[in-house]
C-alpha cells in the first residue's frame, strides 16, 4: 500500500534529509507501534525488516550553499506492505500537515492513496530510493552494483526473506530482481556514505518487497 504526497515548500530543505524523513515517519506513528517497528520490525531469523519505504523528494530544484532550493513544490511517497503503518502515516497528515525537515516547512497539498500494481515477469518498476546491496565483515562494508552478479542474488535473497517474514510461508516459485538501468547515488546516512542504485527494475513475482523497500 502507497500514499503520494505534493507538498509546498519552505525554507531550504538539507541535502541529506532521508535521515530526517525516517524520523518523521517514525513520530507520526502511534507510540508503541513506532517502538515495535523501530525496535523490533518484522522478523526473520537473526534479521530484522522496517519493512517501509520512501522515496526521494521529487521536484524542480536548485543547490545553494545551504541545501535544496526547492522552486514551489516537492514529491513524495510512502510505502508498505503493513495497511496500519500506512493509514496510520496518512491519518498524521491529515492532523498535523507540516511535514519539518531541518529549518524547512512542508505544507502538505495533495494526498492520495495508492495500489501499485501486481508485478508480473514483463512488470517494469522504478526505485522510490537508491537501493544499497552489500555484505558485512571484518574488513568492512562491501557495496556491489548492479552489474555484478551478486547484487541480483542478494537482493532477490533479501526479497524472499522478507516474504517470508511477513506471510510466514516461503514462496512456491523463485523470485528475481534483474536491474535494467541503473544509476550510482552516494547517500549520507548519520554519520556514512552509503553507495546505493536507482533506477529501472523487474521484478518478477511479489509486490511484497516493493511495498516493503527492496
Amino acid at each position: 500500500m502507497r500514499i503520494c504526497m505534493s507538498f509546498l515548500v519552505r525554507g531550504t530543505v538539507p541535502v541529506h534529509y532521508n535521515y530526517l524523513i525516517q524520523s518523521a515517519i517514525y513520530h507520526r506513528l502511534p507510540t508503541r507501534l513506532s517502538r515495535a517497528l523501530h525496535n523490533k520490525g518484522v522478523v526473520e531469523g537473526p534479521r530484522r525488516f522496517k519493512m517501509f519505504t520512501f522515496s526521494r523528494l521529487y521536484g524542480d530544484f536548485t543547490r545553494s550553499d545551504e541545501g535544496l532550493v526547492y522552486r514551489d513544490r516537492a514529491y513524495l511517497c510512502f510505502s508498505s506492505p503493513l495497511e496500519r503503518v500506512v493509514m496510520e502515516v496518512y491519518r498524521s497528515f491529515l492532523r498535523d500537515p507540516v511535514l519539518r525537515l531541518g529549518g524547512s516547512e512542508l505544507n502538505l497539498e495533495v494526498m492520495n492513496v495508492v495500489e501499485p500494481p501486481e508485478l508480473g515477469s514483463k512488470t517494469v518498476v522504478y526505485t522510490l530510493s537508491p537501493i544499497a546491496v552489500y555484505r558485512k565483515s571484518e574488513v568492512g562494508t562491501r557495496y556491489y552494483s548492479p552489474y555484478e552478479k551478486e547484487w541480483e542474488l542478494l537482493i532477490s535473497l533479501n526479497s524472499l526473506r522478507k516474504y517470508h517474514a511477513l506471510r510466514r510461508r516461503y514462496l512456491k516459485t523463485g523470485l528475481v530482481v534483474r536491474p535494467l538501468k541503473a544509476g550510482l547515488s552516494r547517500v549520507k546516512y548519520k554519520d556514512n556514505v552509503v553507495f546505493a542504485w536507482r533506477g529501472g527494475i523487474r521484478d518478477e513475482g511479489t509486490k511484497v518487497p516493493a511495498d516493503g523497500g527492496l
